[in-house]
């Protein structure tokens, strides 16, 4: 045990010199913004705007921090289809109305200078798209993502600064960077290193999705529309670099010895005071322990709102899908509904949901134990060049088959139960292991939460055992899905049209009415 006496090692210096000069410049904004003339939006439709943005995030299923720039996303796409120019140079505040009547921001709080920053920037980046398609023979897709995504993100910022998020990314590297010798342990580049390195971090440890990992690129090589032949050929460099498998590997790596740092990122973003506490390295370390215990508390609760989120995600689109398919092949081929199929693909998932949540186990002492052991070594020992080798993950031919021997008795069996037992015939059967990997795929993703600050590998029980024996090959196919699920969102695609496109077009016009009728009204 190192009894030495702890002190600020270079990257706490560094962490605490990046957070007071971030806090400054929070502070100097929060001036700035409450002196600012803002926009106020009245109350019309904020019921039914809330409501259904709700209903859509259910069926969106993504990280929760990503939903505001999502929800932002939404809006710009709706007004690049429209393709008026006008509309989306003057749409800031249209947005800003939309956001405040979904909850997403407090009325009153966002300036007039940022409504007229991101009308400029939606002008820019939509002059650019309509570029890339109609002269650059750009596809649709593509430029989308060079364009539509980076927008979201830019605006996102513009609303939350993300200043702070900046100071942990580069802390962060910087620590990887002089602590592992990387080029040598996955025999790279040092240049081709640092950039997957970046995206790794915003991957694994910030959870960003590859629009922020693309805008944050741009911003970090100074890439902007302006100059549109230097914008194209580094886009295309990070379509490669974003699915390249050295960013793979190097998430994994970062993975494993992320559990100290999340919660590090954790104590950033809620205490304003934290360059101040770094200077006492037994004060921090007594702040990170209660910082660890309330984490385990959020992710417990986290959990459990995404059992709910989840629960309801699967009966929307199980609905749906038993009005489309289900039920009109029920009558096609029994001439009545067959109930027993139908009652177990609706009632199974959700209850198999639930029944997993009791599987799922927080940490104890001996992990806290370890991460404050951890985060010592980053912050207040000196920095030492770890030597260490990549562990191997190929394993011979017999794991191989006894893996896919798992897969054949689990779905074999659970598949004969149903057909000889209950009536199911191959449509059902493909509906139910449809819904049951979906269901096994988004309790494995609520796992990951738990294991995200596991600084210690947690011992395996009779219970987590059975369960990973059993619900493994449904997580491998439900991560197929959601993969294939994520490119084409149908029930989204479905919501966007059906629903949102009239719902928001009609609020619009009730709100450009009520403007007119209070024109009038002053007039008379």
């Amino acid at each position: 045990m190192n009894t030495e006496p702890l002190q600020q090692n270079k990257h706490a210096k560094q962490l605490a010199v990046l957070l007071e000069n971030a806090q400054n410049q929070k502070k100097n904004s929060e001036d700035l913004r409450i002196s600012s003339e803002k926009v106020h939006v009245a109350g019309a439709g904020g019921t039914l705007t809330a409501a259904y943005e709700q209903l859509r995030n259910a069926a969106e299923n993504a990280e929760e921090h990503l939903l505001f720039q999502r929800a932002i996303r939404r809006f710009y796409r709706r007004l690049f289809l429209l393709n008026d120019v006008k509309q989306i140079t003057n749409s800031g505040e249209e947005l800003i109305i939309e956001l405040t009547l979904a909850g997403y921001i407090e009325n009153d709080s966002v300036p007039e200078r940022i409504v007229k920053q991101i009308s400029s920037l939606a002008a820019e980046y939509f002059a650019t798209h309509e570029t890339l398609v109609n002269q650059r023979k750009i596809a649709h897709k593509q430029a989308e993502d060079w364009t539509l995504d980076v927008l979201s993100v830019k605006v996102d910022w513009l609303i939350n600064d993300p200043a702070l998020v900046n100071v942990f990314v580069q802390v962060t590297h910087g620590y990887f960077t002089e602590n592992y010798d990387l080029p040598k342990l996955f025999q790279a580049k040092k240049n081709e290193i640092e950039t997957s390195l970046f995206a790794a971090i915003h991957r694994v440890l910030l959870k960003s999705d590859a629009p922020i990992i693309r805008a944050s690129l741009l911003e970090a090589y100074r890439k902007s529309p302006r100059h549109l032949d230097s914008y194209v050929s580094t886009n295309k460099l990070l379509d490669k670099l974003i699915t390249d498998p050295l960013t793979d590997k190097l998430s994994r790596y970062v993975d494993r010895k992320g559990a100290p740092l999340r919660v590090l990122r954790r104590m950033i973003d809620d205490n304003d005071k934290l360059h101040e506490t770094l200077q006492e390295p037994a004060t921090f370390l007594t702040d990170y322990t209660v910082r660890i215990e309330n984490e385990y508390s959020t992710i417990n609760s986290r959990i459990n709102r995404g059992i709910i989120k989840s629960v309801i995600f699967l009966i929307i689109t199980k609905f749906l899908i038993g009005v489309a398919i289900e039920v009109p092949y029920d009558y096609l081929v029994a001439g009545s509904i067959i109930w027993m199929p139908l009652i177990i693909n609706l009632a199974f998932p959700p209850i198999y949901m639930i029944l997993l949540r009791s599987t799922l186990l927080l940490p104890g002492q001996a992990n806290t134990n370890r991460l404050l052991q951890q985060i010592e070594q980053i912050l207040f020992r000196p920095p030492v060049k770890q030597l260490e080798r990549r562990l191997s993950t190929s394993f011979g031919l017999g794991y191989n088959l006894a893996y896919a021997l798992i897969f054949i008795i689990v779905f074999g069996g659970v598949g004969y139960t149903l057909w000889r037992f209950f009536g199911f015939d191959l449509l059902h059967l493909s509906i139910f292991f449809l819904f049951l990997s979906g269901a096994s795929f988004l309790g494995f993703r609520l796992s990951r939460m738990i294991r995200e600050i596991e600084a210690i590998d947690s011992d395996q029980n009779a219970i987590t055992t059975v369960r990973d024996f059993l619900y493994m090959p449904f997580v491998v196919v439900g991560r197929f899905m959601s993969e294939k699920y994520e490119q084409v969102n149908i029930v989204a695609l479905s919501l966007d049209m059906l629903i949102e496109l009239p719902l928001k077009t009609v609020l619009r016009l009730i709100r450009q009415w009520g403007a007119f009728i209070s024109s009038k009204k002053d007039e008379l």
